[in-house]
């Protein structure tokens, strides 16, 4: 039987890699299920923001479906665009008063974008954060479970063998107690995963987070956000220096 801490990562990992799978699945019916038509860009130009440091587009755009004329001003799915590379831009911007392509929701004509690009941030995050999650709960030590656990006085809520039942009427005054309560718990049940298949499943989760980047950064077209950039280096950089961590005091 898992340990409380262990069967909350558990429950904690199975959510994030959910809630990401569905997030992905939602820019992959946008990307892939929106149907194109020809349009007449009104204005485009590129902003300055963030004072020099990063461009905008400022784009409009009108297109016709099924007789009927709507206007828009997204760039790309999902979020908006914001880089550096003012050349990268420009490329990508259609010509004011020029055709261009234009994808549409069929079920909703209004929502429509130019660029067909995967967005990291935040299915991505909730992936690799996923990843990263149920790999520490199924493999000892719990650095980061245990963490997490330790901020929930997780035994208010239930009955769990071999620990005495308590209701937040019960609770003790001196908060401390109840996290002290969370760390005993966290050695009580040994790991799913234990001796040398722990760096293996510890490889396993370097690779598929290596490859959901690799897949968002092939499957995303130029120019990146600015956060589309930095949120999967970062990400990326985080869970390899934990888990590597974790693994020396393993």
């Amino acid at each position: 039987m898992l340990s409380p801490p262990r069967a909350l990562g558990l429950i904690l990992g199975l959510a994030l890699l959910v809630s990401g799978g569905a997030l992905a699945a939602s820019q992959y019916h946008r990307i892939s299920g929106y149907e194109s038509t020809t349009g007449t860009v009104e204005h485009a130009e590129i902003e300055t923001i963030a004072v020099d440091a990063a461009y905008a587009p400022n784009v409009t755009y009108t297109y016709t479906v099924d007789g009927e004329r709507y206007s828009g001003d997204n760039v790309a799915a999902g979020t908006g665009i914001a880089t550096g590379n003012r050349e990268r831009l420009d490329s990508v911007l259609p010509p004011t008063a020029g055709t261009t392509t234009v994808y549409y929701d069929p079920e909703n004509p209004t929502d429509a974008h130019l660029l067909p690009r995967y967005n990291f941030f935040p299915g991505g995050v909730l992936l690799v954060c996923g990843l990263f999650v149920l790999t520490d709960t199924l493999t000892p030590k719990l650095r980061v479970v245990s963490s997490l656990t330790s901020l929930f006085p997780i035994d208010l809520l239930e009955r769990v063998p071999g620990v005495e039942p308590r209701t937040v009427a019960y609770a003790p005054d001196d908060p401390t107690a109840i996290l002290e309560t969370q760390r005993t718990w966290t050695g009580g049940a040994q790991a799913p995963v234990r001796g040398g298949a722990v760096p293996a499943v510890w490889f396993l989760c370097y690779l598929c987070t290596a490859d959901v980047t690799i897949v968002y950064f092939l499957s995303s077209g130029w120019p990146y956000d600015l956060w589309g950039v930095l949120t999967p280096m970062f990400v990326v950089a985080g869970v390899m220096r934990l888990g590597f961590a974790r693994l020396l005091d393993a």
